[in-house]
């Protein structure tokens, strides 16, 4: 039944044609093992090649190192192709300066498409459990609609053919087959917030409020997922008939037409009119949108200035989205007083530093919140954009220059000048979204906490 639950999803999403090249994510955990023992099962069926790739992240020491070995000696009685890879994560992480989950990932998946290679295709073993912790986990940190469809069973060349099935029924065909996998202590450590949905919240739901939860939200996913592919192409066609011009980073749409269609598919052509002149929606947020639905309605002339040269300009009956506008000078710094928000007009941005834990209150659109070791700061706080000079803390005692850090973390030149930064002279606290220096953190022994929130606000709050 299980084996054949699998193959209905497989041809109801076309995931697998004949002669087809998949690699599969074995961590050697229950659910890869189990796609691994599936795939296998129907090789021959849908004549497929298959090959196992294995990321030892160089964190979990003789665990990880056991895990390894029985990719290895699992792939080789089952005469499997197999290729183990190690990293060290915790450096890398350290090197770009994001978080250990986030630089695993991009290795293993890096990994993944250079071994799969243009037209092969990548298997991984995300289930129904996954997907539902995906879906509470967005919807808990902020989201719309697109957040809320959690992952498709294909994307690109990624196949999941475990999404409709849950993490039970996976261990169920286990036990069945007798097949034995590795158990990861840290997935049983709550340091981790998708770790505590998955322990603490998933199970009090199904305890709690119905035994079927898990299934209903990722059913749900499922359904919400094919009514936002209905609005992208509602959207799309709503949108070419509405241009009025276009050229490389310049595009016109008709105001009368826009306003024509309903607020819901306004803010989606918003966003698609963008993706038209610019590969990417980075930075651009649901504050933003807002701002570009009241210009509608303005007087030839206005214009809105947005994140990363962008802008948007009324010009009589059209809407100019435009990635032409001219580049004001940003530099700013601003001296931090405890309790007291300010806003910082360059960046329409507001911050504070408290001695209390931040509590989100109405109209705060939270963007980042971070906590510090006060006793380790020697001076006043500054909330600036860069200076010649300054330097971040790395980890092990080591520094960086800023200027180096920001190139290796592939940060593009035009954001540079625009960062938003705090510090201590020449010393950077944090960098919003990308780091925190490492002599500043607060751990388990700080005594006196300081905590620094950056948001945004609506207009009738800056008045600080």
């Amino acid at each position: 039944m299980f084996l054949e639950n699998i193959k209905k999803t497989i041809q109801n999403y076309n995931m697998i044609e004949k002669g087809d090249k998949i690699v599969i994510g074995v961590s050697g955990g229950a659910d890869s093992i189990a796609l691994l023992a599936v795939l296998c099962a129907l090789q021959k069926e849908y004549d497929i090649n298959i090959e196992a790739v294995h990321i030892h992240h160089g964190l979990r020491g003789e665990e990880a190192d056991r895990d390894a070995l029985f990719v290895k000696q699992i792939c080789k009685e089952w005469c499997v192709p197999c290729h183990v890879l190690e990293f060290d994560i915790a450096k890398e992480a350290r090197e770009k300066g994001i978080g250990l989950e986030e630089m695993g990932r991009i290795c293993r998946y890096n990994t993944f498409y250079d071994i799969a290679g243009k037209n092969g295709k990548i298997a991984v073993a995300h289930h129904q459990n996954d997907q539902a912790e995906t879906v509470l986990f967005n919807l808990c940190r902020g989201t719309g609609l697109t957040g809320l469809c959690g992952m498709t069973p294909v994307r690109g060349n990624i196949i999941r053919p475990f999404l409709f099935v849950s993490r039970k029924e996976i261990e169920y065909f286990l036990s069945e087959k007798n097949i034995c996998y590795c158990q990861d202590s840290t997935n049983e450590q709550n340091h981790y917030t998708r770790n505590k949905i998955r322990l603490s919240v998933l199970p009090f739901l199904e305890n709690e409020i119905n035994d079927k939860a898990v299934k209903h939200i990722a059913s749900a996913a499922s359904i919400l997922s094919e009514e936002e592919t209905f609005l992208e192409e509602l959207a799309e066609k709503a949108l070419h008939k509405m241009i009025v011009s276009k050229q490389q980073k310049k595009i016109a749409l008709d105001i009368n037409l826009l306003l024509s269609e309903n607020v819901v598919m306004r803010r989606r052509i918003f966003r698609k009119a963008f993706c038209l002149i610019d590969d990417s929606l980075q930075d651009l947020s649901y504050i933003h949108i807002q701002q570009i639905e009241q210009l509608l309605h303005k007087q030839t002339g206005k214009r809105l200035s947005l994140p990363l040269k962008r802008s948007v300009l009324i010009e009589y009956n059209n809407i100019l989205f435009s990635l032409e506008n001219e580049v004001k000078s940003t530099k700013f710094c601003y001296k931090l007083l405890p309790e007291k928000a300010i806003y910082i007009k360059e960046i329409d941005k507001f911050v504070e530093l408290s001695f209390n834990a931040y509590k989100k209150q109405e109209k705060r659109l939270t963007i980042y919140t971070r906590v510090f070791d006060y006793d380790k700061i020697k001076g006043d706080i500054s909330c600036r954009t860069r200076q010649q000079g300054d330097s971040i803390a790395i980890g092990n005692g080591h520094q960086k220059k800023l200027k180096d850090f920001l190139i290796d973390a592939k940060i593009a030149r035009q954001k540079r000048d625009m960062l938003l930064l705090f510090a201590v002279g020449k010393q950077i606290l944090w960098i919003p979204g990308y780091r925190i220096s490492s002599d500043f953190t607060a751990n388990e022994t700080t005594k006196n906490k300081l905590w620094i929130s950056v948001w945004e606000g609506e207009k009738n709050e800056r008045t600080y």
